[in-house]
């Protein structure tokens, strides 16, 4: 059903001006040639920009807006993506480079920042799936070979054990009254915790799946969305993404990015099984968010029901995992 065409037109209005305040402080005299919404992004509404510069060039770029909602929209939050955006420019990691930072909203309207634009979109049906398992693979290994030796990492936040047992307490009384599974699952996760090695803590991306990357002629050119990134266990990032792609692809491919990640790695991931669990039970919990951003992404065939069959048979495939390594294997 259309809106009152008198709203749409105020709305338009305000629209074309909080771009013009960005524009000007991004490219004093440009103008705006044209603009776009890219899909995908639960948190936050991404504009691509088209630029006319005071010298007649032009150039593209994003602007990224946080629901003010959402709590990656309060300023600390925004400022702290966009430090982090820097931290991984000055380290070469392939991501969009941040331009311009407007932490409370003063240009924008709400919290934003300007980023470069890659060209692309995500890969989510690969026709070679062991070709883009191994780019996805070596873009991660990328960031988690960023550690306190290379960078200055102490104003990140730190999730290791003690980060664990939070989340478990959080989550236990809706983990029990969700179901038989759930209630297995958080009831393993808590057993085990004291036997799980625990690394020292790398940077890692905390959300990284498929459509946090961006493709190009066949080669993944960026990881986006840092909203989360901090200190912590590699093997958060590596569950994370085996889940997202045996939901929305298969088991086998989600394997095949596993095989591709130990390969490439310098050591072999002990006790994976313990972060699919973990990993998997905030899908289980929280499957109507996970879905949101599915389908915001265009991937409307990942309906409930589609959703609750995959993720059950993955937490069951770590649980066997768990049973074959005795609860606590090192392998």
């Amino acid at each position: 059903m259309a809106g009152d065409p008198i709203t749409e037109l105020k709305r338009a209005r305000a629209w074309r001006s909080t771009l013009a305040q960005v524009i000007q402080r991004l490219a004093p005299g440009g103008r705006l040639v044209r603009s776009r919404r890219l899909r995908g992004g639960v948190g936050a509404r991404t504009d691509l920009l088209e630029i006319e510069e005071a010298n007649g060039t032009r150039r593209k770029v994003t602007l990224r807006r946080f629901v003010r909602s959402n709590r990656s929209s309060q300023p600390e939050h925004v400022a702290h993506e966009y430090r982090v955006l820097e931290l991984i420019e000055r380290l070469d990691i392939p991501a969009p480079r941040p331009l311009l930072l407007d932490a409370h909203g003063e240009l924008a309207g709400a919290p934003a920042m300007v980023l470069t634009y890659l060209p692309g979109a995500p890969v989510y049906r690969p026709r070679n799936v062991t070709a883009w398992a191994e780019q996805l693979a070596a873009a991660l290994l990328r960031i988690h070979g960023v550690t306190p030796t290379r960078a200055d990492l102490s104003w990140l936040s730190v999730q290791l054990r003690d980060g664990v047992l939070r989340e478990l307490d959080q989550r236990r009384e809706h983990a029990y009254r969700h179901g038989a599974l759930a209630r297995e699952v958080h009831t393993a996760l808590v057993d085990d915790i004291d036997s799980i090695e625990w690394p020292e803590a790398t940077l890692v991306h905390d959300d990284f799946w498929p459509g946090n990357t961006v493709w190009h002629r066949g080669r993944l050119t960026g990881v986006i969305d840092w909203t989360h990134a901090e200190m912590g266990d590699p093997r958060t990032d590596v569950a994370q993404c085996r889940i997202d792609v045996a939901l929305i692809i298969d088991q086998r491919a989600a394997d095949a990015f596993l095989a591709a990640y130990q390969r490439l790695a310098p050591a072999r991931l002990p006790q994976l099984w313990y972060f699919d669990l973990l990993r998997g039970l905030r899908a289980l919990l929280s499957f109507e968010f996970w879905l949101q951003g599915y389908h915001d992404a265009g991937l409307s065939y990942v309906t409930p029901p589609y959703f609750r069959r995959r993720i059950r048979a993955f937490l069951r495939g770590a649980l066997e995992e768990r049973q074959r390594r005795g609860g606590t294997g090192r392998l």
